[in-house]
């Protein structure tokens, strides 16, 4: 079968398409014949060995995938052999066809194409669970969501109107960018190259400011973000786009009682009974019209390393997905 597969720490240039043979799944385990693979910002890590997790080289990236159960190894209960699947898995996503736990994948909703699945699980779960779970966000509350049209960004736009939040509030980085972002449930929407989101904040809530923040760009829009936090915010990290990591300085947390919330949903692996209900509660709530992946990219598979420039350069929206 072909993988894209890095054999050293590379950019994505330096990913190589490679002949190998099909793996075999294992107790607990299918075998998914792969049609969409999504594509995140730690998948650029990872091959470049900049990721919390560093697998055992060569590897191939990839962390969700939809597609058709080909195989199921001993003790398999949930799947029978042709099943429309989506599936998170450590690694190996990129590929024509992925090893996943039984635990980490579910039946496709019916109505949701192999793109849409391919582009959920990563983005929502961590969206669910950064607002839902650590963001303790609660109804009527204002939410600031900042790279708002980007896949996590746009699933945590959606998540936050679905979940009852009052303003909703997105930062872009680009005007054209604005639209989307409204149309996909966010009140309001500030560039934050031309304007002030702080300013922006304060005057669409009286100066109170947000009581969750969405962060995942992390350097200075965290930094700043401590300016338009509300009492008691929740300032939710939820990763670092900007490359940059963000100083919070202790003191200021203390006057302004607010909190500064970290978010690795990978962490949350050993509680699969939390993540099994997330999955559920998200499902309902695409079942029900209230979420809609949003695909801003679609690439073959052998295109790999311009689906990465496409995503690193910021240009993309929503999710981007990779094709055999």
């Amino acid at each position: 079968m072909k993988a894209i597969r890095a054999h050293e720490w590379c950019g994505p240039r330096d990913l190589v398409i490679d002949e190998i043979d099909q793996p075999q799944p294992g107790p607990n385990q299918i075998l998914i014949r792969v049609n969409s693979a999504g594509l995140n910002f730690p998948d650029l890590l990872i091959i470049s060995g900049k990721y919390q997790y560093k697998p055992a080289l060569p590897f191939s990236p990839g962390f969700e995938v939809a597609g058709t159960v080909e195989k199921i190894g001993p003790d398999v209960k949930k799947f029978v052999t042709g099943q429309s699947v989506v599936a998170q898995v450590a690694v190996g996503g990129f590929a024509e066809y992925a090893i996943a736990d039984e635990s980490n994948a579910h039946a496709k909703p019916d109505g949701m194409s192999d793109d849409e699945a391919a582009a959920f699980p990563l983005v929502y779960q961590t969206s669910y669970f950064g607002l839902a779970y650590r963001g303790a966000l609660q109804k009527d509350e204002t939410v600031l969501v900042h790279s708002a049209a980007g896949g996590v960004g746009l699933s945590a736009i959606q998540i936050a109107r679905a979940l009852g939040a009052g303003k909703i509030i997105g930062t872009v980085g680009s005007d054209d960018k604005k639209p989307l972002v409204r149309d996909h449930g966010a009140d309001v929407v500030v560039n934050y190259q031309t304007e002030d989101f702080v300013a922006v904040v304060k005057q669409e809530t009286d100066g109170r400011g947000a009581d969750v923040i969405y962060d995942p760009v992390g350097g200075e829009i965290g930094e700043r973000s401590t300016k338009c936090i509300a009492f008691e915010g929740r300032l939710v990290i939820i990763g670092f786009t900007s490359g940059k990591f963000s100083n919070f300085v202790s003191n200021h947390v203390l006057v302004k009682n607010y909190s500064v919330i970290g978010l690795h949903w990978g962490a949350y692996r050993n509680k699969s009974e939390k993540i099994e209900q997330g999955w559920n509660e998200l499902r309902a709530l695409y079942e029900k019209g209230s979420l809609k992946p949003v695909i801003g990219g679609r690439f073959h598979m052998e295109q790999v390393a311009d689906a990465m420039e496409f995503l690193a350069s910021r240009q993309a929206v929503g999710k981007v997905v990779l094709h055999w």
